[in-house]
């Protein structure tokens, strides 16, 4: 018995002396903060692999089931060194402190990621550019097409980034970025991309949300120049960048300058208006056609930083000019007496717009983020426009003073299965335009909408399952001078539920309701002339238009292959659309809001690296579109499109093709059909030098786009060619000099669009 005893305690000596133990620990950037997906190995003392784990998105890790002994743990992750540290683990669990990583330019520009650089995770889709992605990149734009995420749509040239829903919405370390932003994106300061298809927390109320993951300097400057010119039309847009870092605060000035003139535009209309006595047939043709256009634009931005909170303050000024934009037409009318006129229609337009912005981050704790923003602008816009058809001439001249302004506020935590957002957005627009010619009149209108949003996401069952509530509510107002204040109340959410069954597959299913502003444009009661037999009228009481969404998704990655599958219903209520109806003499053309339009989509996006220096992109898409309360008003299209990228050396050969296109315009009621467009390029990128020349649709004269509209008091049929969609190429050098240390390319927060709520005719 005694044997027993002390055979039995021996072997719970033993069993505690060889008990496992936990080593946990947290890394992290001391700019970034926390650092997510971070690679963590514990070898032996002789370099022999035991075990490792990925930090979770809060840059925590934890390692179970350590025996005592001596160890090297080794932390790692793209764009920073690896950490080393030496380990004595006994008898109780181990409690790393910070781990702090720290930044490699070296390690930044030749590491290659093997396997799939598309990594599903619960809330997002991470991706990892890898070393020929980065090489073969000048912009953040030219990365994020490289990457060729499955449902994504870059268009490098006009720097737009969409997906199946619309527009993303593009942040650059957590901080909203416009397109001249992403151009400055330098790819070697790029560490990871994340896209949100289903955003929440700190990017509640996007459609879809993209984020570059970037590293930042303390020191140092840069100086910026890049230039693309057009080849067969006259086209430019030339742009120069300065920055200087000192400390925690930095410096940058951004100017540039874009213009267009272009003429050779052709058009065929054939037209029926239905008067009560007789219908109109008339044709038109395009005679001469002419169009320029110029814009120039500065600013001053300062950025201070801390551990605790990063403050912006920004001034922009931005002028648009367009001296000339017009046509000269020859018209048939057919009637009792057939009759030929000739007819021009010319607009100029000129617009001053100075902005400012204060942006500001606060980090209370390593899991709570406020972000706050406030912007604020004023437009200046001119507006002239003359129309003749014999000895007739009609004359519109408008004045108007615009002002608007934004304000921003976020708020989201992260817990340990779940993440909690709101936010509250207040958006104002004043505007006062003075009509002078054929109709005079004063239009005083404001508009403002505020939205706020609440948000829960919860993680179930090891992040098998990820759960999304969004309930918001959105406050529209708006009131035109001498008429009834309209307010509109919508409950609005983006709703889904997510199952991941392992890392290489996603399903994905909700539920989304929201409302559309009105076009400010449109909210007058202003009459303007068109042309002698018809006239464009606004619409002061026009309704909230209301947006129902229904969507299923599908993410697979085959190896080499990734995949999409997306299946969307759309209704949108109360959408607000063109009308025409008989008065007297004339057909008007205004605007309605009492129809549902509906739209039905699946399309099949796929990404494949058929080897490290060949990679493609393509899509297809069936859609359908239709207005059942108007009869005979639907379409249906089928699209397919790709895109094909071939890395050699320092070059980089890409071809594109799209096939021909058929929509629905939702607002104009208008059928379009697209000819098919292709184009190649080749770009050539070597340190801070690139240099690119394309060109699209290169053997097409002759490239027509139809359009047709069908109603009870109105019809037409129209093609169109242009210059600019036929055999086309374009020029793009950029250089980049970089003094004292090397610093990242900065944010240009330049809104370069134009604000204005005219009425106009064409």
């Amino acid at each position: 018995m005694n044997k027993i005893v002390i055979i039995f305690l021996m072997s719970i000596f033993f069993a505690l002396s060889v008990q496992a133990q936990k080593i946990k620990g947290i890394v992290c950037d001391r700019e970034l903060g926390n650092i997510p997906y971070a690679s963590v190995k514990l070898l032996t003392q002789d370099s022999i692999f035991v075990k490792g784990e990925m930090t979770n998105e809060e840059g925590n890790f934890l390692l179970t089931d350590v025996k005592k002994g001596n160890y090297i743990l080794v932390v790692s992750c793209v764009g920073y060194k690896n950490f080393y540290k030496n380990l004595k683990i006994s008898d109780t669990d181990y409690e790393l402190s910070i781990i702090w990583l720290e930044n490699d330019d070296v390690l930044l520009s030749e590491v290659t990621v093997s396997g799939s650089s598309i990594i599903y995770k619960r809330d997002r889709t991470l991706i990892i550019p890898d070393m020929q992605q980065r090489k073969h990149a000048y912009s953040g734009y030219d990365l994020l097409y490289n990457l060729m995420i499955p449902g994504i749509d870059v268009n490098t040239r006009k720097g737009t980034v969409s997906n199946e829903r619309g527009a993303v919405t593009v942040y650059i370390n957590g901080v909203r970025a416009d397109m001249r932003e992403v151009q400055n994106l330098r790819p070697k300061d790029i560490e990871k991309v994340e896209y949100y298809d289903m955003p929440s927390g700190i990017f509640t109320g996007d459609i879809a949300s993209l984020n570059y993951i970037t590293k930042t300097y303390k020191a140092g400057g840069y100086i910026a120049l890049d230039g693309e010119q057009t080849l067969g039309y006259t086209a430019g847009d030339y742009n120069v960048g300065a920055k200087l870092v000192k400390g925690k605060t930095s410096y940058t000035f951004f100017g540039g300058y874009n213009m267009s003139k272009h003429d050779g535009t052709e058009e065929e209309k054939n037209e029926v208006i239905n008067f009560p006595d007789e219908a109109v047939h008339r044709d038109r043709s395009t005679e001469n056609a002419f169009y320029k256009n110029n814009q120039q634009y500065a600013q001053f931005k300062v950025n201070y930083a801390e551990e605790k909170y990063n403050l912006f303050a920004q001034a922009a000024l931005t002028r648009d000019d367009t001296p000339r934009n017009g046509r000269d037409e020859a018209l048939h009318y057919s009637s009792d007496a057939s009759q030929n006129v000739d007819a021009s229609n010319w607009t100029e337009e000129e617009s001053l717009k100075p902005s400012l912005c204060l942006d500001g981050l606060f980090y209370p704790t390593k899991a709570q983020r406020i972000h706050v923003r406030a912007m604020g602008s004023y437009s200046d816009n001119t507006y002239q426009r003359n129309y003749a058809e014999d000895e007739r001439l009609s004359k519109t001249h408008v004045d108007e003073d615009y002002y608007s302004f934004n304000l921003l506020g976020v708020y989201g935590i992260n817990l340990k299965n779940s993440t909690l957002g709101a936010s509250i957005m207040h958006d104002h627009h004043i505007t006062s335009s003075t009509y002078t010619g054929d109709y005079d009149s004063w239009q005083h209108l404001w508009r403002g909408e505020t939205i706020v949003y609440l948000s829960y996401m919860q993680h179930l069952m090891n992040d098998k399952w990820t759960f999304l509530l969004y309930p918001g509510v959105s406050l529209l107002n708006y009131r035109l001078h001498s008429q009834a204040l309209q307010r509109y109340w919508t409950f609005r959410t983006n709703s889904w539920i997510r199952y991941q069954p392992n890392k290489n597959h996603q399903f994905l299913g909700g539920f989304a309701m929201g409302n559309n502003q009105p076009d400010i444009s449109s909210m007058n009661d202003m009459d303007q002339t068109v042309d002698f037999l018809q006239i464009k009228r606004g619409n002061p009481y026009l309704d909230n238009p209301v947006i129902q969404e229904f969507f299923f998704t599908y993410n697979a990655k085959l190896h080499p292959v990734n995949l999409k599958l997306n299946l969307w219903s759309t209704i949108l209520k109360h959408n607000i659309r063109s009308a025409y109806f008989i008065e007297g003499d004339k057909l008007v053309n205004t605007f309605r809001s009492d129809a549902t339009y509906r739209k039905w989509k699946a399309e099949l996006s796929a990404s494949c690296r058929i080897s490290d220096n060949l990679r493609a992109n393509g899509k297809l898409r069936y859609e359908k579109f239709e207005y059942p309360s108007i009869p005979g008003l639907d379409t249906d299209n089928f699209f397919a499109s790709l895109d094909v990228d071939y890395y050699f050396k320092s070059f980089t050969l890409r071809g594109w093709v799209k096939s021909t296109e058929r929509t629905l315009d939702d607002s104009s009621l208008a059928i379009t059909k697209s000819p098919c467009t292709y184009g190649f390029s080749l770009r050539y990128n070597a340190s801070n030098w690139m240099a690119e020349v394309g060109t699209a649709n290169p053997f097409n004269a002759r490239s027509h786009y139809r359009e047709y509209l069908y109603t009870d008091a109105y019809q037409y049929n129209q093609v169109r060619t242009s210059r600019i969609y036929q055999q086309t190429g374009y020029v793009r050098v950029a250089y980049t000099f970089d003094f004292g240390k090397k610093t990242s390319k900065e944010r240009n927060n330049v809104d370069r669009s134009i604000n204005s709520a005219i009425l106009k005719a064409n």
